[in-house]
């Protein structure tokens, strides 16, 4: 997104737009960033959170269509889930990546010991996992989508020009 004004008019429009009434959504500030969550009340396992990384650029007056200079400012918007989730799905993705190899490392042991390679009957799991994981984020994507649109559509609002 490009906002006609500077980041600091960014962050007070969402700020303004955060303390009126009925709002159903919380907000977090940084430094060029903005986070901004479902509130507490309406939240689940499944919640999106919007962060917007926000950089104000000097536009030359050749840039401009109107031929004068000015600052704008350039908003990179990106959703995802919330840190703990993100961090649970990548522990279970690694959870089932060293069991994989240790199984086929044990397996192989197994085998080069000439013993029955009972172990290697794990390696069929690992593709199975990783499935029932891809597909349980799928579905939790499709279920925070309209706490996704709602987000979204409250920081275009807030960056509507007046």
């Amino acid at each position: 997104m490009v906002a006609p004004f500077a980041s600091e008019e960014v962050v007070a429009r969402v700020k303004g737009a955060l303390a009126r009434d009925g709002v159903d959504v919380k907000g977090l500030f940084a430094k060029g960033r903005i986070e901004l969550v479902p509130n507490p009340a309406t939240r689940h396992f499944w919640s999106p959170q919007l962060t917007a990384d926000i950089e104000t650029r000097e536009e030359s007056a050749d840039e401009k269509t109107d031929e004068k200079a000015g600052a704008s400012t350039h908003i990179r918007v990106r959703f995802g889930p919330h840190p703990h989730v993100w961090t649970f799905y990548m522990a279970v993705h690694a959870v089932g990546a060293l069991s994989t190899i240790g199984a086929a490392v044990f397996g192989l042991s197994q085998y080069l010991a000439g013993g029955s390679p009972w172990a290697l009957w794990a390696l069929p799991a690992a593709p199975i996992l990783a499935a029932l994981v891809w597909a349980l984020a799928f579905v939790g994507q499709g279920l925070g989508a309209e706490q996704m649109y709602s987000l979204r559509r409250f920081l275009e609002e807030a960056l509507e020009e007046t």
